[in-house]
């Protein structure tokens, strides 16, 4: 498994459901996932696709948008990550397979 800690999602993930007042069991059934996946998100241990990252935004009752300014915030983005991010934004619900695959691969580079 991958360590999702290079961008410090998971951190933020955990922050943000306390700030909401979840629990990790309450966020999974609003985000219709696991709560032992939302657990190990955010301790690093697990891999989340596009599609699970709009599912707990919308489980947190935010917009994706707000999702990725509350956990890689404008001030301290590079302009890879910000590429990035704005890449994610346009797919996030269109599910084009060859986009996502570029993607992925182009953040694993970032976070080599």
């Amino acid at each position: 498994m991958r360590s999702n800690r290079g961008w410090g999602f998971g951190g933020k993930l955990r922050e943000l459901r306390k700030m909401k007042g979840l629990t990790q069991e309450e966020l999974a059934e609003k985000a219709d996932l696991h709560w032992k996946f939302i657990g190990e998100v955010e301790r690093g241990d697990s891999d989340i696709k596009l599609g699970n990252i709009a599912r707990i935004a919308k489980g947190l009752g935010i917009e994706l948008n707000e999702f990725f300014e509350y956990c890689f915030p404008k001030a301290v983005r590079s302009k890879e990550e910000e590429e990035v991010i704005g890449l994610m934004m346009k797919m996030a619900g269109k599910g084009d397979k060859k986009k996502i695959q570029k993607l992925k691969i182009l953040i694993e580079e970032i976070l080599e």
